[in-house]
């Protein structure tokens, strides 16, 4: 299943809410730099590139949104293929100042698969894991029965 825009978006959310978290403990806890960028760096690690080696083309975003990356196929994309397509994603976005993450995202296409620039320079695409919606019949507060005879 294709997962949403909103899926990814949220995923890449949750990684760098984590690496702004200490970003800002760093930069105001802390007067060594080789530290501060240390543990950046770390963090960086820990949120995006470990997470791939535990579970298969989930990072730690991707995986709290139950999204993975693989190949065009639907097989599991190579641990060094993933990594090198976190680390351009994240290159990209630094040196534009955030501006490559906004296109990227604005170029997602949704229809048959989840690609985004990154996603077509290293042949992957991003599926959606988690369970499809159940189609409710009924509103949040039920029908009343004249409303379901008369077909409402």
């Amino acid at each position: 299943m294709v997962p949403r825009f909103e899926k990814r978006v949220r995923a890449y959310a949750v990684e760098l809410s984590a690496l702004a978290i200490v970003l800002i403990v760093v930069t105001f806890g802390l007067e060594n730099v080789y530290l501060k960028v240390g543990l950046v760096v770390a963090t960086y690690i820990f949120v995006t590139i470990l997470p791939l080696f535990i579970s298969k083309g989930q990072t730690f975003g991707k995986r709290v949104q139950q999204i993975k990356v693989v190949n065009l196929d639907g097989t599991d994309a190579n641990i060094f293929r993933v990594i090198l397509r976190e680390i351009f994603k994240t290159v990209l976005s630094i040196i534009t100042f955030g501006i490559y993450s906004v296109i990227a995202y604005f170029a997602l296409t949704e229809k048959e698969v989840s690609r985004t620039i990154h996603d077509y320079i290293f042949k992957t695409k991003v599926i959606d894991l988690g369970k499809k919606p159940s189609i409710k019949t009924d509103d949040f507060l039920g029908k009343s029965d004249s409303m379901k005879k008369r077909g409402f």
